[in-house]
């Protein structure tokens, strides 16, 4: 503005840029003299019209060369040192100017003080404006937005001094004491002409100033000015702008007194304004951040209590005061802080928290309960609008990122469900906020085969028995759900209503974001989330199935678990649909009687097992002739237990047939007869594939003990004896030295004609003898006793990569009921003719479609889903019967 004027000014002279001349730019007209009168008097009264222009012009002269400003530099020390002394003449000058006859009239003509303030405007522009853009225009480091504001405000208080000063001393004193002043504002009488001059002269020297920084760059230096005094008066350590923090304390009230001058100076110098205040804002922002990251974020795992009350302390009695000082050296209006304000920082400070530590929420989820303490601060921060709506959209997608993945197992998803079921119960006790983040968890949890199975299976381990790590990381095994399983049962009554419970002290209304069909229901544990992932009728007939195959092995005689788990689940889903499993588990239970019983009555061959608990069958035999063979010499010969079992309320069980030893069948024919005789000629159909037994073996050189072997191994094994019919001389005792033993020998073929056992079943056993190093392969499909142990690598390498195969095969093998997959190929060859007849029948169908026609018209039904019918017509294609037309549209294929 200055710089456009002078050059204006240069060219077209203008009046008020050139006051500093002493004298009138044009001679006035006089007029004449008077018979009488001195020539030349400015004084002649009839001419004081005519010599007022002569007259202001000496005394503007006058004044104006005695209020001009040094022209120095702005480093030299005199600068407000050198001031002309004010003599009669000069003070009868300003006087006349100020509140004499010479004040501007109509606007017409300048001001005395308008022209002060274009002598300090031209000053500023010619000798401090190079200076301070030398300070800013160049670029700063944030680390010097000290020593730059510093110097910034020394300069501007020397030059405001040196124009107030003059201003201060020589013109507001005659303004003040001139009566006729008048108010410049009619509602406030006391602001004289002198308070309204100096003010505005200050605000446009303010103005000036204000102008001549660069905005952007002066709020920026300011707030972190702010910020970082901020940071050291609260000591944090863990600071937006990566300055590391010096180790050795610093005097906090020393500092605080150096922040308070700066600001002082600031504002005195204009620089306290709107910029400044949104500098400061900006600031305490930040330091609101880094106040919690420092010292708030951290998770207080030992004491597992919220941060979130001392988070309100140190804004009452930290942050407040800080502010109510910058506001008070910044001389805002108002500066106190309200209670209103108080409790929106406490919740803003709260929100910074609350989303920080819901950005970590899974963590402090998988790490339940040490994390209490920060779930306790999410709890706090839920109360804020539109939390919830955070928290639910953010750990959803920490939990499809982390957690519902290919490369995560069942057993771990369960575990994490379970800590967020009881992490969510701490957030919100009514369980709506579970419901939204549990719903994809569930989802993906129904869709894992091997997520029912699981469950059940850890709800019935004992976490007492310490037999090997049943709990280990690879293990399917969770031990969380086995863990629920020591807790109490609730007892609740099915008609007891939580909302009617007067007597609840705990009690909380329904949320207000809860949808209209909310219903909490009356048991909320873990276990009832676990047993409700799916419908009621699936989650019974998978339960059956698991059920069945864990009490046919299971070695408690009394049954503890499986009575407390069906009562859990009675309680959880009613009793209603378990009446299968009930007579399931007083078959196993009956078993143990009708054992005990039939050995009372007198049976010399059965007598009671060692362990005490039923096992079928269980078997130990004498060996025949020839030192090469595997015998069995127990002293009180074989044993035997069996498990009467209901075949209408048991899922399918195995039913693979082959011939175990002579001795077992001698005595499953001796237990049947006592059977009748107790229980009034009802008849027992065996099913040897469902036993286990314990068996010795004496060989040439040593003699080997094996428990817990199926059936088909141990009939396998006997079949390794040599028959009567066979000649047997070993050569022992035949020759002169001693002669290398030699075993029996069977290849496959044989030992499937001797039992009548499957092949695959054959395969298997002798596989896991081999392992055993109790059998050797010597031809293809041609195994011979080991009767002497060698330690060849050979041998060694052979049982070892035969273990591996059985204990694969072995797995296969390992259920006694039927799977989905068995049944299913078991009447594969029925689906397959239904569907090949209802496509030739009724055309082109959906797969859909065909689902519901097998389901309704197929015997017996269809027990299967989508993907096994579709894997079935998928074999009908690759066999050239049926043609997939698009779109899962199927048809017979023509030609």
């Amino acid at each position: 503005m200055y710089h456009r004027s002078r050059v204006f000014a240069s060219v077209f002279p203008v009046p008020s840029l050139s006051h500093t001349t002493p004298t009138p730019i044009a001679t006035p007209d006089l007029g004449y003299a008077g018979p009488g009168q001195s020539f030349g008097s400015p004084f002649v009264s009839n001419a004081s019209g005519q010599h007022r222009a002569v007259r202001r012009n000496l005394a503007w002269s006058t004044a104006t060369r005695f209020l001009s400003l040094p022209k120095l530099p702005l480093g030299d020390t005199s600068l407000d040192l050198q001031q002309t002394p004010k003599t009669a003449e000069v003070e009868e000058s300003l006087r006349y100017l100020l509140v004499g006859e010479g004040k501007g009239e109509d606007g017409h003509e300048e001001s005395l003080v308008d022209w002060y303030t274009n002598e300090a405007g031209l000053h500023f522009a010619n000798f401090v404006r190079p200076t301070l853009e030398e300070l800013w225009d160049k670029e700063m480091d944030l680390r010097h937005s000290w020593d730059a504001l510093q110097q910034t405000q020394q300069i501007l208080h020397q030059v405001q001094h040196l124009y107030l000063q003059p201003f201060n001393d020589h013109i507001i004193p005659l303004l003040y004491h001139d009566g006729s002043s008048s108010t410049i504002r009619p509602n406030k009488p006391e602001q004289t002409q002198a308070h309204s001059t100096n003010w505005k002269l200050r605000r446009d020297i303010h103005a000036t100033f204000a102008h001549c920084l660069p905005p952007q760059r002066f709020s920026k230096a300011l707030s972190y000015v702010l910020y970082d005094a901020g940071c050291r008066l609260f000591h944090i350590y863990v600071r937006h702008d990566g300055v590391v923090v010096s180790s050795t304390s610093e005097n906090t009230v020393e500092f605080r007194e150096r922040v308070m001058t700066l600001l002082r100076g600031l504002e005195q110098v204009g620089l306290g304004g709107d910029n400044a205040q949104k500098a400061f804002a900006h600031a305490m922002n930040r330091l609101v951040d880094s106040f919690i990251l420092s010292h708030y974020l951290k998770v207080d795992w030992y004491s597992k209590k919220s941060v979130v009350p001392h988070l309100r302390m140190w804004i009452k009695d930290g942050f407040c005061p800080l502010v109510e000082l910058v506001l008070g050296c910044l001389k805002c209006d108002p500066s106190q802080v309200e209670p209103t304000e108080l409790q929106q920082w406490q919740d803003m400070a709260l929100g910074r928290l609350g989303r920080a530590r819901v950005d970590n929420l899974f963590d402090f989820v998988i790490n339940w309960n040490k994390s209490l303490g920060a779930i306790m601060d999410i709890k706090e921060y839920l109360r804020l609008s539109g939390a919830k709506q955070h928290l639910t959209s953010s750990f959803s997608q920490q939990v499809s990122r982390r957690l519902l993945h290919a490369g995560a197992t069942t057993t771990y998803i369960l575990n994490v469900y379970i800590y967020v079921i009881r992490a969510f119960h701490e957030l919100e006790p009514k369980g709506v906020l579970l419901e939204r983040v549990a719903r994809p968890i569930r989802r993906y949890l129904k869709d894992r085969e091997d997520t029912a199975r699981i469950i059940i299976l850890s709800l019935l381990t004992d976490l007492t028995d310490n037999v090997g790590d049943k709990f280990a990381p690879g293990s399917e095994l969770s031990y969380e759900i086995a863990s629920e399983m020591q807790k109490p049962i609730a007892n609740l009554s099915p008609d007891q209503d939580e909302e009617l419970n007067w007597n609840d002290m705990n009690w909380q209304p329904l949320p207000t974001d809860a949808s209209p069909d909310y219903k909490k229901a009356k048991v909320e544990d873990v276990i009832w989330f676990l047993l409700t992932l799916w419908d009621r009728e699936n989650f019974i007939d998978e339960l059956k199935n698991i059920l069945g195959n864990h009490l046919l092995r299971c070695q408690d005689p009394e049954y503890e678990k499986e009575i407390r788990l069906l009562e859990l689940i009675k309680i959880r889903l009613g009793d209603d649909k378990l009446q299968a499993c009930e007579v399931m588990l007083r078959d196993v239970l009956d078993s143990k009687r009708i054992n005990s019983s039939i050995r009372a009555s007198g049976a010399s061959q059965l007598l009671p097992s060692p362990q005490g608990y039923p096992s079928t069958p269980q078997s130990s035999r004498q060996s025949g002739p020839g030192p090469s063979t595997p015998s069995i010499p127990p002293p009180q010969g074989p044993r035997l237990n069996a498990q009467i079992l209901s075949s209408f309320f048991w899922p399918p069980l195995r039913e693979d047939d082959f011939l175990v030893p002579d001795q077992i069948q001698a005595l499953q024919k001796e237990y049947e007869s006592r059977f009748e005789r107790i229980k009034g000629m009802r008849k027992l159909r065996w099913m040897n594939a469902l036993g286990d037994g314990t068996i010795t073996l004496e060989f040439a050189d040593r003699t080997e003990e094996f428990e817990k072997l199926t059936p088909w191994q141990v009939s396998v094994i006997y079949a390794f004896q040599p028959q009567p019919s066979e000649e047997w001389a070993g050569g022992q005792g035949k020759g002169k030295g001693k002669q290398k033993v030699s075993g029996v020998t069977r290849n496959v073929d044989q030992l499937r004609d001797m039992l009548e056992m499957d092949e695959q079943l054959v395969y298997q056993a002798l596989a896991f003898w081999v392992g055993k190093s109790v059998l050797r392969e010597t031809h293809p499909e041609t195994y011979e006793v080991i009767e002497e142990a060698s330690s060849s690598n050979k041998d060694s390498d052979a049982a070892a990569a035969a273990q591996e195969i059985a204990e694969v095969q072995a797995q296969a093998q390992a259920g006694a009921v039927k799977t989905q997959a068995d049944l299913l190929q078991e009447k594969k060859d029925v689906y397959m003719s239904f569907i090949f007849g209802m496509l030739t029948n009724q055309g082109n169908l959906p797969l859909q479609r065909i689902l519901m026609m097998m389901r309704m018209m197929v015997q017996g039904g269809f027990p299967f889903g989508a993907d096994e019918l579709k894997g079935l017509l998928g074999e009908m294609v690759t066999a050239e019967k049926v043609v997939n037309m698009g779109g899962n549209v199927y048809g017979i294929r023509k030609g």
